[in-house]
This record gives C-alpha cells, structure tokens and sequence, in this order.
C-alpha cells in the first residue's frame, strides 16, 4: 500500500499506549481511510508501552508507511502528544486517539469544514463510556464553558484538525491542566481569537479494557487537580486579557 506521491498537506497523529490488542488494526484503518486518500504523513507516538506494542508497530513499519516516534519511558498523555505535536511541519494536523473508539472515516466530516476556520473539533454523539465518565465529563465542559464563554460541548475530544499556525501559537503554554491537555489548547486557542467548530461525529465501545486514567480510585485525586488547574488557568486568562499581556508566555 503506498500514499499518494505529493507534497503533504496534512500531518495525521496517533498516540499509542499499551494497545497491543488493537494498535494493529488501528494505524492500518487511519491509513486507508485518510492517509492513503490525501498527501499526507501518518505519524505514531508511541510512549513507553510495556505491552508489545513497540514491536507491533515496528512490525507494521515495513508494511506501511508510517513515522514513528517511540519512547523507551513513559512520558505521559500530555508531554507525549506535545512532542508529536512539534514533529508536525504540514499546514493541517489532524489528532485522533488510538483506542479505537474513533472512526477514521469521520476524519472526513472535520476536513469538509476546515475552510474558515482554525480547527475543528468532534462533538461525540452516543459517547461510548462509562456512566460516570459521562457524567464527569459533561459536568467538566459545563464549567468550562462558563468560566471562559466557550459554547463548545465537548471541548477535550481527541478527534481533530488544528491549523498549523494554532500549534505554533499555543501548544508551549498548555501546561497547567494534567488530565485535560485538549481542554487547555482549546482554551488558550479560543481566547488567543483562532475560530473553532464543533463537529458531531461517532463514538463507540472501547473494547480494549477500561479507562487507564479514569479509573473509580483515581476520581478524588482528578478532581482536585482539575479544579486547581482551572483555577490558574482562569487566573493566567484574566490577568492577560485586562493587561493586554500574551496569554501565559
């Protein structure tokens, strides 16, 4: 299987953490459904997977083209998907999770509505999680919103395209949200003036066991970063907007 030969205009990221059951299936169904179809490059950020899934993608290398960054110790969601993030040199970037709960053809639905606007952001339907996580996340965005005036509903989705220029502008100061990097960029996206559209798009079962960050005995100690988070975000944002200072340079 080869990609078209042209100069890419799309850059395609996927993380990869212990998913050794499913990362096969998972970078091979990105490539056909958009890597094979644009000019584009199909890049996986592998971070310290303890599963097999390094020799996996190794494996799958001499199959396709893919480009692969791996660490040899875990960095964690947020400094793993950064360091992706700045190997990009495309104009459009487009990130999606890979425990398989996106679809790749939805890819297509972000693309369609990337005139005018500076990225595009999946809104799930029919989210495909736990109760609580459900709960959690729809009560997260709602302060979100409120705090900052976003009218986003689902503002942490990791289904998306981002203009390179929003990358260049935000990405070294999204650092204070632990557990919400996409919720952070966004913010500081939105309130730096970029124009951001929200895109309802499919979400399934992960059929890959649970949640390894959300997990029931982790929810006190998420909480308690997230509020604080929050609170030097707002912090940051107003300071910045009545000073007229970058937003946390």
């Amino acid at each position: 299987m080869k990609s078209p030969e042209k100069s890419p205009v799309l850059s395609v990221v996927l993380p990869a953490y212990n998913e050794a059951a499913i990362i096969r299936d998972v970078v091979t169904d990105y490539f056909c459904e958009v890597t094979s179809k644009i000019p584009s490059t199909l890049l996986v950020a592998e971070d310290g997977s303890t599963d097999g899934t390094r020799d996996i993608l190794f494996s799958l290398k001499k199959e396709i083209p893919i480009s692969l960054s791996s660490s040899p110790k875990r960095k964690g969601f947020a400094k793993g998907v950064s360091d992706a993030l700045k190997k990009c040199n495309e104009e459009w970037v487009f990130f999606s999770d890979s425990d398989g709960q996106y679809f790749p053809s939805d890819f297509w639905k972000l693309w369609g509505n990337r005139h005018g606007y500076d990225m595009i952001i999946g809104h799930k339907t029919n989210r495909g999680d736990a109760f609580y996580r459900i709960v959690m996340s729809k009560a997260f965005h709602a302060v979100v919103s409120r705090l900052f005036g976003l009218k986003l509903k689902d503002v942490d989705c990791g289904f998306r395209l981002i203009r390179k220029d929003v990358i260049r502008s935000v990405l070294n100061q999204t650092r204070v949200l632990k557990y919400s990097f996409w919720t952070e960029f966004t913010v500081r996206a939105c309130l730096k003036g970029f124009k951001v559209k929200e895109v309802p798009i499919n979400h399934a079962c992960r059929n890959n066991g649970g949640t390894r960050i959300y997990k029931p005995s982790k929810i006190p100690t998420i909480l308690f970063e997230q509020l604080r988070g929050l609170v030097t975000l707002y912090s940051s944002a107003d300071r910045a907007l009545r000073t007229n200072e970058k937003f946390l340079d």
